[in-house]
């Protein structure tokens, strides 16, 4: 049987429900402007009736309510549109910092009305042009100067100001790992006290909206995951980054700023205790790794490094027999008469000849002499795989001479100082297995070089292999038996120079130099031609020197006499042996090429810091002609031979922190390589010309000028691109004049050199000869500007979207003050007519006990 004090207890639980409901609309109103709050609400349930059914329950029609009881004050989330919200927000991090950092760099360059490289540029080839109409002008010329030391003001500027903004990103990137893992504390600092809490069997709402708000800040600065609760099997609230995890309960990863060596000691960051190095051995290279890198360990096998240098040739010393240079007097005659033929390339590492007919055997290269016929063949195969033979190491010289005698062709070769256990007879005829019997097996080189026979169907064709994959160069010294009869050869120009008695030491470097973009058949790539210079060893003697225009092995210089053999002027220069039957070269310093192998691919570079190199491969007949990404998003830094592995793993793929990297490894970076490119190429190509012209006045007759001065590495090229100290010192210098082919310049006022400069405005030199600088650049800024806007609209339209699911969510979690009020108002009434009925049972049973049994009163 109910007692008479049940509807107090009913009444106590209501206006408990109506207190609670009142106060926490009050809660809600009063964090309605508080950021991450999510609205509470007061769940009830009415409370159980009396009584239970049972066989003893009383006899009572039916069951009879006993009120309400409060079961929670829950918080009103979406958990979907949390989710949403986290990886959208993500996603915005991410385009903030692109759009600002995008934003700034537009700044540095400063177009398109401000004073950038493209007004350098601009200027530079106006000034040029100008020179070309008035070549004996001096302002003209200083005016040119001084337009192209302000273009490499500007480009060393742009360079220091993307430097230096990369170490500023570098900076903020370390205070935004360090805002991560405050972060990141907090939430475990929040996860104890919410067990706490939790544990005596509280709801921390507050506690979780501040926990759920860090998680979003946290979010924002990288790509971390939050467990759902439907994934908490083990009651712990997780954050993963990748799958690593930075909180588990009470427990908390940081997120490690790892130096990178080969990235100028910038960070990577990383997930502590799952850092690793990204080089194993760097005494054998550095890498800078940018965030396109795709994910993968690299296995690098470095072979050799590049030396960086270029080829020189020349210095030959006066001991000789035949008296060769020095000279006391480079302007007087020096009696010379005959012919020197120079080439610069080479061949790849293996090399093919042409097709011959073995119908009928082995192709026939030569047969019994008659008539006219040459009777003596002379051919030169270099490469610097003959390093390890003694004597002048890197060419070996094969002869083929007719003995009248015997009526043979006999074959002999020597390499430096040694010479093969012949000359060998092969008959009155020779034959290609017979030459290549010969070089395989008798020739001296060993296993430096493979020579061999391919076979494929009707034809044969002698391949010539490098051991060391160096690059081969074939020259023909006397007649044309290489060449001609075996189809290999350099595919560069050979330019003929012919010395006449009379000639000067000057005389000859200005044909030499003048040869250079001369008329059809001359080279006209940097890459293929050299530059001659007169040299002076302190004591009164002069010599020629050539060096090849640009650093690398593929740039070897090659020096022959003339196709009878003659080379008593190359000889008589210093660029030759001094016997007369001697076709060394006088090898001042040679050029290497850096060996590398890659994930089993083998490449060469002319420099040891590269993003791209040269393949080895059959797809261009081992020519190492192309140039391509060893890896994507790497650039590796050589340091010294052997083995090691470069391993590229992305912890932070997402948010402000990703951002930050990519926009300091990848889009600053390859910016950077950009102007570098322009820096390099300009030099090479503006030299190039400038070398083979005449300077004016007392300069009239000097040549092999450099106009800027030389840069040996494209890396940092920005930064060093300068006017060389000698024109600037004397403008007379500047090279207008062409050369007449005889030495002489053309004449004061002529200005054919200059023009050919100034047409380099319009040459296709850039990105692999398909653009002008100047179209090269500006392709630059319409990508920058590209980039920007595409940056601007992606910022945008996450916005948009980040804006519009946190419209949703607050549709469900925000405090909506009207609403609020009514509930107010609602429970306010509610708990005055509660109170009514509670004052109204107080009086029922005032009268049962004071007023029942008192007849009469």
């Amino acid at each position: 049987m109910i007692n008479n004090f049940f509807g107090f207890e009913m009444g106590k639980r209501a206006l408990s429900y109506f207190r609670q409901g009142f106060e926490t609309s009050g809660h809600n109103i009063s964090n309605a402007d508080v950021e991450g709050y999510s609205r509470q609400r007061v769940e009830a349930s009415s409370t159980y009736p009396f009584t239970d059914p049972a066989m003893n329950r009383p006899a009572i029609p039916g069951q009879i309510g006993t009120g309400v009881k409060v079961d929670a004050i829950v918080r009103l989330r979406d958990q979907f549109l949390d989710l949403q919200y986290r990886e959208e927000t993500t996603v915005k991090g991410y385009w903030d910092i692109m759009t600002e950092a995008l934003d700034t760099l537009e700044t540095f360059v400063n177009e398109p009305n401000g004073e950038s490289v493209r007004v350098g540029l601009d200027e530079f080839w106006s000034a040029l042009q100008e020179a070309s109409k008035f070549p004996d002008s001096s302002s003209a010329r200083e005016n040119l100067i001084s337009k192209a030391g302000t273009l490499g003001t500007y480009l060393d500027s742009l360079a220091r100001n993307y430097e230096e903004y990369r170490t500023n990103l570098n900076d903020q990137l370390a205070l935004t790992v360090e805002e991560a893992n405050t972060y990141i504390d907090q939430i475990a600092a929040l996860n104890v006290t919410i067990r706490e809490v939790e544990g005596v069997g509280g709801n921390p709402n507050d506690l979780y909206d501040r926990r759920d708000l860090l998680a979003e800040k946290l979010c924002s600065l990288i790509d971390s995951e939050v467990s759902s609760p439907c994934d908490m099997d083990d009651g712990e609230y997780k954050i993963y980054l990748g799958g690593r995890i930075l909180v588990q309960g009470d427990k908390s990863r940081h997120l490690k700023l790892v130096s990178v060596t080969g990235n100028e000691g910038f960070f990577d960051v990383q997930v502590e205790d799952n850092t690793f190095e990204h080089v194993s051995d760097t005494e054998v290279l550095t890498a800078s790794i940018g965030q396109d890198a795709l994910e993968a360990i690299h296995s690098v096998a470095v072979e050799r490094l590049a030396s960086e240098t270029t080829w020189k040739i020349g210095g030959g010393d006066i001991n000789g027999a035949i008296g060769r240079l020095p000279v006391s007097d480079p302007d007087a005659s020096m009696n010379i008469e005959g012919t020197v033929r120079l080439q610069v390339g080479t061949s790849g590492t293996r090399a093919t000849g042409s097709q011959l007919d073995n119908q009928s055997g082995s192709p026939v290269l030569l047969s019994l002499p008659g008539g006219d016929d040459p009777t003596e063949y002379v051919f030169r195969i270099a490469s610097q795989d003959l390093h390890s033979l003694p004597g002048n190491p890197d060419e070996m010289y094969v002869t083929v001479e007719w003995n009248s005698a015997t009526s043979d062709w006999e074959i002999s070769s020597r390499c430096g100082t040694s010479t093969s256990a012949g000359p060998i007879g092969v008959g009155n005829s020779l034959d290609l297995n017979e030459l290549q019997d010969f070089l395989q097996n008798d020739s001296g080189v060993g296993g430096l070089m493979g020579f061999n026979v391919e076979t494929s169907g009707t034809v044969d064709r002698l391949v010539v292999r490098s051991g060391d994959d160096h690059l081969l160069s074939f020259n023909d010294m006397k007649g044309d038996l290489l060449s001609g009869a075996v189809g290999l050869s350099n595919d560069s120009p050979v330019v003929t120079v012919e010395i006449e008695d009379g000639d000067s030491l000057r005389t000859v470097a200005n044909k030499i130099n003048g040869a250079y973009n001369n008329g059809e058949g001359m080279p006209d790539d940097p890459s293929e031609w050299l530059h001659a210079s007169i040299e002076t060893n302190g004591d009164g003697d002069f010599y020629l020197v050539l060096e090849s225009d640009i650093v690398g092995e593929g740039n070897r210089i090659n020096v022959m006499g003339s196709d009878k053999g003659d080379s008593y002027a190359a000889r008589r220069l210093g660029l030759m042996s001094g016997d007369s039957d001697v076709y060394d070269s006088e090898i001042i310093s040679t050029s290497t090429d850096a060996l590398l192998m890659v994930d089993n691919e083998m490449y060469l570079s002319s420099f040891n810091d590269f993003r791209q190199a040269r393949k080895l491969s059959p797809e261009d007949g081992y020519s190492a002609s192309t140039m391509s990404d060893v890896s994507k998003g790497i650039v590796f830094h050589l340091k010294g031979t052997g083995t090691s592995t470069v391993r590229a793993e992305h912890h932070v793929t997402g948010g402000e922190i990703k951002s930050l990297m990519e926009v300091r490894d990848d889009v600053i970076l390859q910016h950077l390589e950009s102007f570098d490119a322009i820096a390099y190429n300009l030099v090479n190509e503006m030299n190039a010309v400038h070398y083979a012209g005449h300077g004016t006045g007392e300069y009239s007759e000097v040549t092999g000028t450099a106009f800027f001065s030389n840069i040996s590495t494209v890396a940092g090229a920005s930064r060093n691109l300068s006017v060389n100290d000698l024109l600037s010192q004397a403008s007379g210098l500047f090279a207008a004049a062409a050369d007449d082919g005889d030495g002489q310049s053309k004449g004061e006022g002529n200005g054919d050199n200059a023009i050919a400069m100034a047409q380099l405005k319009q040459a296709k030199v850039m990105a692999g000869d398909s653009a002008t600088f100047n179209e090269y650049y500006e392709d630059f800024i319409a990508r920058l500007g590209v980039e920007s806007q595409r940056s601007q609209a992606m910022l945008s339209n996450q916005t948009a979207l980040v804006d519009q699911i946190e419209s949703q969510r607050q549709s469900v979690m925000g405090v909506n003050i009207d609403e609020e009020m009514m509930n107010i108002m609602q429970f306010q009434q509610s708990f005055n007519a509660i109170s009514r009925y509670v004052t109204t049972l107080d009086e029922m049973l005032d009268k049962v006990i004071n007023g029942m049994g008192r007849v009469g009163l």
